[in-house]
């Protein structure tokens, strides 16, 4: 049964790999189509391009792979049904789910490393890449933001940030109030420039001014030329929030942002939770494009290769339309952020379970 299994995975790992590649080079093809003026209006070099494209790649796994999964596994299961390798491992006793487990596998294997990605890397890079794109172009705003509030409830922490340059982590005309749970402030600090050096905050040419429990000003303010902020938990990661999109944010960046600004609208906040649940929904798409391959891949090798194909790339293009079309009620606030984002999952992951059921 290991030599099966071996085969079986090889069988799908093969035209997958060869698919990821090819997938890759048409998309740094179309996008160079589509910068190619700008880099060389901006006189970008040859590694800048390299750099960019490299920093741009992680983004595109969560794309890429589960339409890649789906080929693979439709070339697979139907080459094996034309040539009746399946017909042959069933009269040998061998269970559909027995055969089926390999192509399961790498569609777990898939989630894994596509959810990683997506969390931890795809968003980082992208926006650097963002960022690197920018830096190309003259009188830049890309890179140096204005006029930033932020708030830290669960330390009583209020920020306003007139200047905050997104590649040194400077910020320029800072106020802070740290304030006490009854709401009161316990201290206002004002600086002309803060750096982020050795893992904390440093402030200059400022202000540091206390109150008591009344919130009454406690003696004068005190001047100051260099104040190091060993305490505060803010990182700048905290504050690139405000400068960032949901696109190049992770799931935890989204979840902190939602949580430390509850003063927002509902109805923003509510846009911020469907991209949030979004993000956690984007790696089982590539269960679902396994779940949809493998009852449609077997079928294909009977009845015909453009049948089959037509019928899994329409299955897996409806899953994106009913996905779009939960997600936008659930930004109108008609649906329940979760339910919004979730439902395509959750129904695709039937019609998938039962077309594989139907398969013994």
């Amino acid at each position: 049964m290991k030599i099966l299994v071996r085969y079986l995975f090889t069988n799908l790992l093969m035209p997958l790999l060869y698919l990821l590649m090819a997938f890759t080079l048409l998309f740094v093809i179309a996008d160079l189509m589509d910068n190619a003026s700008g880099f060389l209006s901006s006189g970008a070099s040859p590694m800048m391009m390299v750099k960019y494209y490299s920093l741009q790649l992680p983004s595109l796994v969560i794309f890429i792979v589960p339409i890649c999964l789906l080929l693979s596994t439709l070339y697979s299961l139907s080459m094996l049904t034309r040539h009746s390798e399946i017909v042959a491992m069933r009269a040998s006793g061998i269970s559909i789910f027995r055969i089926t487990r390999p192509y399961m596998l790498m569609g777990f294997i898939c989630f894994l490393f596509t959810a990683v990605v997506n969390e931890y890397t795809g968003p980082k890079f992208a926006y650097r890449a963002h960022q690197l794109l920018e830096s190309q172009k003259e009188a830049s705003d890309e890179v140096y933001f204005e006029n930033i509030p932020f708030r830290n409830p669960s330390v009583g922490h209020t920020w306003y940030i007139e200047g905050f340059d997104t590649r040194t982590y400077i910020m320029k005309g800072i106020t802070l109030r740290q304030r006490r749970e009854n709401g009161s402030d316990r201290t206002k600090i004002t600086a002309k420039k803060g750096h982020w050096l050795d893992r904390r905050w440093w402030f200059e040419d400022g202000t540091l001014q206390r109150f008591d429990e009344n919130n009454n000003l406690a003696g004068p303010s005190e001047s100051f030329q260099t104040l190091e902020m060993r305490n505060l938990p803010e990182v700048p990661e905290d504050f690139l929030g405000e400068a960032k999109d949901a696109e190049h944010q992770s799931s935890i960046e989204l979840w902190k942002y939602i949580q430390t600004h509850q003063f927002l609208s509902p109805e923003t906040l509510n846009k911020y939770e469907v991209d949030f649940h979004h993000k956690l929904t984007m790696p089982f798409i590539c269960l679902i494009a396994t779940l949809i391959g493998i009852p449609v891949g077997a079928h294909t090798g009977r009845k015909g290769a453009l049948s089959g194909i037509m019928m899994a790339i329409g299955l897996f293009f409806g899953f994106y339309a009913v996905q779009f079309s939960m997600e936008y009620l659930a930004k109108q606030m008609i649906l329940i952020p979760w339910v919004g984002a979730w439902s395509s999952i959750i129904i695709f992951w039937c019609i998938g379970s039962f077309l594989i059921y139907r398969m013994r």
